[in-house]
């Protein structure tokens, strides 16, 4: 070849090649510094070299890529050098070369890389086909940069220069085959560009080479690495049948070539667009990937560190346990609603939270009181979407044709008691088949969310002890205060018997009998007026008590009470602590109904069990009164005149006797308080 045809053949890409050659040649040269002796060293510095004598080839090539033999099998090499390269780093760090070819997988790589070699070098020699294979094996080594660079880990400073300079040689070679294969012709300018890309990336390969202590990470193959490396590769896999698709319409399209090719890629790319963004098809993806590629539905470790974040939000001090437990609940299985229900023996089920978007209906709970009834000591998670099992089926043939509202219920236990139950209810896309497995998971995850649960319930009641322990202190100082008042009064009685006569006695008396009376007032605004007996049970008349109880301590107030006995019945209970309780609740009806008004006390037996109800038309309170500040103990409305412990007292009392203590009441229409006890 003379000088002139070598000048009229050179081209500008050549100089890039030529500067990449000598680039690879000098990273070789590095590379011998490192002592390393793993496969992924050899298998880079075999990369490398393999590097140099492809950077030539471009050189020396007039024709086309892909086009001659020679071009194809250097282009093939070079990309299967490097896929090896890439699996080897996916591997053990201490791995060597003969172990790693040894492994079955490798070696079932090793061969659709010589047969791929073979096929395309002398069976489909268009540049179609070879356009298209290559195309797929840049795909394949794109999703396995991707799973490098996640499973990185603590190693991610160190990888990813590396990472940078192999994918962005890789986008390049993805956007030109990808280019090549649609339209049947490799653009010229952009495949010579290819030399200057590999120089520009080449110092990040050093700074990877001095950072990489050794070549290989140990890999944990999760579940979101599968899913996102087989979205990468499935979108690949769609851009290569695009490009075929758009190939051949080149042929069959006559004068409908462009708008074909134009129609289709939009078409395409939208349908692409779809599949991608939507969470639907995303959440079944992942369970398909989850069901048929691993033992395991759930990464329990991911799983469990996600939960531990979640009970940390729970505050002892602000009591949002439940609201926090539930969360955890739904994040734990991944269900959108749900709602956590507290079980009491003969009350109604206590709702303790629910989501925002859930709310139990009277079906749920009478599901929930079924299931307390049948299964409270049997710790069975019931999945109620599940038609054939026959635990479900006996209770929905109970409810007979209601549905519940959820699909998944979590019992939790105290001391061998039931104690509450999680309703779970998830969206379409969410639900998950309760197979052993979810049960085992569920248990456990039932038996760490329900210990904080149980924790806020105790911090509840050393708080309150600790409040009620602060009220003794404050009494001892009042009882000696009155021992003060008694040794007056003892002192005064014993002057009187000799100087009753004297005036100026008699007025003396009179004023430490005001000082006294002034001093029992400071401490009588201190404390209530009830008092706890210690007299043991006994059986009792109940409609005799409460007709004492109005006749002697009621009447002095306005409205008197009016007594409705229904059906009478004997009591075993503290007489003396249980009337108190009574009087407290009439007379703070009396007080909260005008004269004119009514306060009606009704006494029924109902099922083996007590109904007393006292009625009144005051003033009422309001819903968010009675759920924060009625039951809450030394929170009065009365000011100094109580100290509110009555309320919280009487429920205190009726719970200790397997009772139920409800309220209802409307704001200016009136109060109900009624009292369920058991009859034995």
């Amino acid at each position: 070849m003379s000088d002139l045809q070598m000048f009229e053949n050179f081209q500008p890409g050549h100089i890039g090649f030529t500067l990449a050659a000598f680039g690879y040649a000098l990273f070789w040269t590095l590379q011998l510094t490192v002592k390393t002796k793993t496969a992924q060293k050899h298998l880079l510095s075999t990369y490398t070299i393999l590097s140099v004598l492809w950077a030539f080839t471009n050189i020396q090539s007039i024709n086309l890529p892909f086009v001659t033999l020679n071009s194809f099998l250097t282009e093939s090499t070079h990309k299967m050098l490097l896929a090896l390269f890439l699996l080897a780093a996916l591997n053990r760090t201490d791995i060597s070369i003969r172990q790693l070819f040894a492994s079955a997988k490798i070696r079932i790589v090793l061969v659709i890389f010589a047969s791929w070699l073979l096929l395309g070098g002398w069976v489909f020699t268009a540049l179609g086909p070879r356009l298209l294979g290559t195309l797929l094996l840049t795909v394949v080594m794109l999703a396995l940069i991707e799973a490098i660079y996640r499973q990185s880990g603590s190693q991610k400073w160190q990888f990813k220069p590396m990472i940078i300079a192999l994918g962005i040689c890789l986008l390049l070679d993805f956007y030109l085959l990808a280019e090549a294969a649609l339209l049947g012709k490799v653009n010229q300018q952009t495949w010579q560009a290819r030399g200057y890309v590999h120089v520009l990336m080449l110092p990040f390969l050093v700074v990877a080479v001095k950072r990489i202590k050794s070549w290989g990470i140990n890999v944990y193959v999760s579940r979101d690495i599968v899913l996102q490396s087989s979205l990468v590769l499935a979108a690949g896999v769609y851009l290569c049948l695009l490009a075929i698709v758009g190939y051949y319409l080149s042929y069959i399209g006559g004068n409908w070539t462009t708008l074909l090719q134009v129609v289709f890629v939009v078409v395409g790319t939208a349908l692409f667009c779809t599949l991608i963004f939507s969470d639907a098809i995303r959440r079944k993806y992942k369970v398909f990937i989850e069901k048929h590629f691993f033992a395991n539905t759930f990464d329990y470790r991911e799983k469990w560190v996600e939960l531990t974040r979640e009970l940390k939000k729970v505050e002892i001090a602000n009591y949002n346990a439940p609201e926090v437990c539930l969360t955890a609940w739904c994040k734990a299985i991944g269900y959108s609603e749900g709602a956590l229900v507290k079980l009491s023996t003969i009350a109604t089920p206590e709702v303790l939270a629910t989501t925002e978007n859930y709310q139990l209906s009277a079906t749920d709970l009478k599901v929930v009181a079924i299931y307390q009834h049948k299964f409270g000591n049997k710790n069975w998670l019931l999945d109620f979407s599940d038609s054939h099992d026959e635990n479900v089926v006996s209770i929905h043939r109970e409810l007979a044709g209601d549905l519940e509202s959820f699909s998944l219920l979590v019992p939790f236990y105290q001391n061998n008691q039931l104690w509450g139950c999680c309703l779970l209810k998830p969206l379409p896309t969410e639900h998950l088949k309760l197979n052993w497995e979810l049960r085992d998971y569920l248990n456990a995850v039932s038996e760490q969310i329900s210990s904080y649960l149980f924790m806020s319930e105790a911090s509840k009641t050393l708080s309150e002890n600790a409040q009620f322990i602060a009220f003794s202190r404050m009494s001892a100082f009042v009882v000696h205060d009155l021992k003060n008042v008694k040794a007056q009064i003892d002192m005064l009685l014993k002057n009187a018997k000799r100087h009753r006569h004297n005036p100026e006695f008699v007025d003396d008396a009179f004023e430490t009998i005001e000082a006294m009376q002034s001093r029992l007032q400071n401490m009588l605004s201190q404390l209530t007026k009830k008092q706890i007996g210690n007299e043991p049970k006994k059986t009792i008349a109940l409609g005799n008590m409460l007709q004492q109880l109005i006749s002697e301590r009621c009447a002095g107030h306005a409205p008197l009470p009016v007594l409705k006995v229904l059906q009478d019945c004997e009591l075993y209970i503290d007489h003396e602590r249980f009337s108190n309780i009574l009087f407290h609740l009439i007379d703070n009806a009396q007080q909260a109904t005008a004269i004119d008004g009514s306060v009606t006390i009704e006494l029924d037996v109902i099922n083996d069990t007590i109904i007393l109800a006292i009625i009144d038309t005051g003033c009422g309170m309001s819903s968010e009164f009675i759920k924060e500040r009625l039951f809450k103990p030394f929170d009065t409305t009365k000011g100094n005149a109580g100290m509110g412990i009555g309320a919280y007292d009487a429920q205190q009392f009726i719970q200790q006797n397997h009772g139920q203590l409800t309220v209802t009441s409307e704001v200016d229409i009136g109060s109900t308080f009624t009292i369920q006890l058991p009859l034995h």
